[in-house]
């Protein structure tokens, strides 16, 4: 303690006396003491600044409607977001809207099969109730969005259970059903043999009741099919007596678990769960996990597993379980024995009511967790494992357990994952967040899935859709009967979800198709927000320039407005996107060195015009030089110049040769004229020297930017072609369109407003932010849009800038509706 005491004394003191020293050197060499000061005040004045300015008070929020799965790894922004309670109201919004459909229950689904881009989302969490409860034939009715865990806490009290479902009980049923779910359950296959019948809300409002006798199509399509099918709203479980289980365990060499099995564990009727843990790295030895039906005297009498329990001990051991081959070890060696040691004896409930939150870590920010499982014939299980193993050596997989799971076949699910009697893998490994990781993992999951096949086994699609298409279909030799019953359903493929709109053979030919192969097609939607501050140094620049043009004093100029209008614009934006997109650190910390930028030039000029400058203003004597049109003429170069391209790209230079050499023979004041030119001089020389680091910078750390903007629309008519617009595909009345960016996009978009177009997306998006200068006392009369804010025209306190938030397919409409009012589009900004 003392000795880390001494060090920090040590160093307060060291940082003392180097500033002690630099202030007796500067006041010793009277040459560093006027421009430090001066240096350090003019710090100090622009610091001031940039805290009196900006928008605290606003506390304006955009929805949150991102969705997103248990690892954080898949965010998805959809359109909107529902939250039924009943049937009506399920199909009252799929009958009120026209985009895509998506769903999502428990969100345990790892590969963006709970959403989709812009769909009408169905949270189904609080679509959980109970309906009918049979105790005399064991069955119970519910709505999907009922957790396993809310449904054993009412079966219980009737002793009865669940026939099949995960080990964890935090699913919804829901979602359990759509995936087609299995357990540890020994003499079963996937959940749609304990399923009874369903309903399912289909994209005509319908309801639709399934079972084997009725719609038989629609229940092997909708059990496993993923959300693809409509909304299953029903299901009727058979349900089974809830007993006394006893754990029993034993430890066993790889190449003899398939002979266990089949003489311990397949035959016995009184198994009621069992898994066995392969141990990683080696895959060598298993350790079978089974439980009898007891008639012991419980170990444990809790029923059912406790809500809210604080799992403190399990996640730290999964961590250290991560920590390469020791953690692996020790796992093996000391916590598996130390935690199977004692004789156990609980209830079926009990065990069946395992919670996620025993194995959720602390963060997933920087690592997360997954899942992947492999369906193996069992007589294939001992020739994968090798192949198995040697992926993952490859490629360095961070694998803290496989856990082997027999299943019996299910010849009914269209998207069946067990044609024959299976083994199952189901892998929990650890893996980065960030791209290079998640492209590793696409890597070697590629690779997996050859292996898997080469053993004619299948892959469970619940996880990351890595497979290719080509693999994804000699796999699941039946997806042709589930797509064709969606087409049949859904013609317009309005349920969607990542998963499915990888594999759905009837968008491969779609346009819609088409987005994915376009390099830059989809953009960050909150862009389009934060893009506002940014282009008010493209309006702002252009006010001065116009106020130059009017011959006005540059004094007069209202700097500390357009400082503090920044400002205010930048504390907006980031307030409206904070909850409702993921943070955009790179994106916000250039709006960071940009508002610095404008403060620091504006700090100067606004401390000359009304020092130096203004005293000199005093000898104008109303006569413009040329000097000072070539000036003025400069400036508007410059904002026009920015409008279609980066600000740094500009040739300053150039037009100080011009100023200079701009003639000296009008009447204008020789001091103003002079002095006009001196203070240009410096500015724009200034400008170009920060100019060429800017470059240097943008070059080194920024791609090369896509300079084109990409469109979905619909029209009967053609569109006109021109050096800004291409139309890049055609399909019916549907197009591609690419559009060149910054100030060309609105005005190509101000040019085709006029036409008989309808904005499916632009650039993958569904919502986009329009700026309009409108007289003060005028208002937009457009109900479809969102104010976010009102901004200031510093130069025209007459004229207000409105910054509004709209549907991508309403923005022609609102162009139209703004024009006609006399209102002035100043700009779509394009993310």
């Amino acid at each position: 303690m003392k000795t880390i005491f001494s060090f920090f004394k040590k160093l307060i003191t060291g940082i003392f006396s180097l500033f002690k020293k630099s202030i007796h050197d500067i006041h010793t060499k009277k040459w560093l003491y006027i421009p430090t000061y001066i240096i350090l005040g003019y710090a100090l004045f622009v610091v001031f600044l940039i805290v009196i300015s900006g928008d605290v008070d606003f506390n304006q929020k955009l929805e949150n409607k991102r969705v997103n799965d248990i690892t954080q790894i898949n965010p998805i922004q959809v359109g909107s977001v529902v939250q039924p309670h009943t049937n009506e109201e399920i199909s009252q919004a799929i009958l009120t809207t026209t985009g895509p459909i998506s769903i999502g229950g428990g969100r345990y689904s790892m590969g963006g099969q709970i959403g989709f881009q812009n769909s009408l989302h169905f949270d189904m969490r609080q679509f959980n109730k109970v309906l009918r409860l049979d105790k005399e034939k064991k069955q119970v009715t519910v709505q999907t969005g009922i957790t396993w865990r809310d449904l054993q806490k009412i079966i219980d009290k009737e002793n009865l259970s669940i026939k099949i479902m995960q080990t964890y009980a935090n699913f919804t049923v829901g979602g359990s059903i759509s995936v087609n779910c299995h357990g540890r359950y020994i003499g079963h296959g996937p959940i749609i043999s304990s399923v009874k019948e369903i309903k399912v809300i289909s994209t005509s409002g319908e309801e639709i009741l399934a079972n084997r006798e009725q719609n038989q199509e629609v229940f092997n399509a909708a059990i496993g099919g993923y959300g693809g099918i409509g909304v299953i709203v029903e299901a009727t479980l058979q349900l089974v007596d809830n007993v006394k289980v006893e754990r029993k365990t034993n430890l066993i060499d790889v190449t003899d678990y398939n002979a266990f099995f089949e003489k311990e564990i397949k035959n016995d009727t009184t198994v009621i769960f069992q898994n066995g843990d392969l141990y990683p790295p080696n895959f060598d030895v298993v350790n079978n996990v089974c439980w009898k039906v007891s008639n012991k005297e419980l170990t444990d009498t809790t029923r059912v597993t406790p809500e809210g329990i604080n799992y403190w001990l399990e996640p730290k051991l999964v961590e250290v379980a991560s920590w390469g081959n020791w953690g692996k070890w020790a796992r093996k060696t000391f916590f598996d024995p130390y935690f199977y040691r004692n004789e156990k004896v609980v209830w079926r409930n009990k065990e069946a009511s395992y919670d996620v939150a025993e194995i959720e870590p602390k963060s997933r920010e920087k690592n997360t967790y997954v899942l992947q499982e492999y369906f193996i014939p069992v007589n294939n299980l001992t020739s994968f494992i090798p192949k198995m193993k040697a992926v993952y050596e490859k490629y360095n997989v961070n694998v803290l357990n496989v856990s082997l799971r027999h299943a019996y076949p299910d010849k009914e699910s269209y998207l069946s994952w067990a044609d024959e009697e299976v083994f199952a893998l189901v892998i929990y490994y650890k893996q980065g967040t960030d791209e290079l990781s998640k492209q590793n993992v696409k890597a070697w999951t590629v690779e997996m899935t050859d292996a898997i096949i080469s053993e004619n086994g299948k892959w469970y699609l619940p996880y990351q859709p890595h497979a290719s298409y080509e693999q994804f279909t000699k796999a699941f030799q039946h997806s042709d009967q589930y797509f064709a019953v969606k087409h049949r359903l859904d013609s317009l493929n309005r349920f969607n979800n990542k998963l499915l709109d990888k594999y759905n053979p009837y968008l491969l030919s779609q346009i819609e198709s088409k987005r994915e192969d376009i390099k830059g097609y989809y953009r960050e939607e909150e862009q389009t927000v934060l893009t506002v501050p940014e282009w008010y140094l493209v309006f702002n620049p252009k006010e001065y320039a116009d106020y130059l043009s009017a011959h006005k004093n540059p004094s007069d100029f209202p700097y500390y407005k357009s400082i503090d209008e920044y400002w205010k614009l930048y504390d907006r934006s980031q307030v409206l996107v904070e909850e409702a997109y993921s943070e955009n650190e790179e994106y916000n910390t250039m709006l960071q060195v940009i508002g610095v930028s404008i403060t620091m030039e504006y700090a100067v000029k606004m401390l000359y015009e009304n020092s130096i400058g203004r005293a000199f203003s005093w000898l104008d004597n109303g006569n413009t030089s040329d000097k000072e049109n070539t000036i003025v003429a400069a400036h508007k170069a410059y904002s026009d110049f920015i409008y279609h391209t980066a600000w740094y790209e500009f040739e300053f230079m150039p037009w100080i040769s011009k100023v200079w050499s701009a003639s000296n023979a009008n009447d204008a004041n020789w001091f103003r004229k002079w002095e006009r030119t001196i203070f240009f001089t410096l500015e724009f020389t200034f400008k170009a020297g920060y100019a060429q680091l800017i470059e240097l910078g943008a070059k080194a750390n920024y791609e090369e930017p896509i300079e084109q903007i990409y469109l979905l629309v619909s029209s009967d008519q053609d569109i006109k072609q021109n050096k800004d617009i291409k139309v890049l595909y055609t399909q019916d009345d549907k197009k591609l369109l690419s559009i060149t960016r910054w100030g060309a996009f609105t005005k190509s978009i101000l040019e085709i407003s006029g036409e008989d177009i309808s904005i499916q997306d632009i650039g993958g998006n569904d919502e986009i932010v329009v700026s309009v200068l409108a007289e003060k006392t005028k208002e937009i009369p457009y109900s479809n849009m969102k104010l976010l804010y009102e901004s200031q025209v510093v130069t025209d306190e007459s004229i207000k800038r409105l910054v509004c938030l709209l549907p991508v397919k309403d923005l022609i409409p609102f162009i139209n509706v703004a024009q006609d009012n006399a209102m002035e589009v100043e700009h779509i900004f394009d993310y």
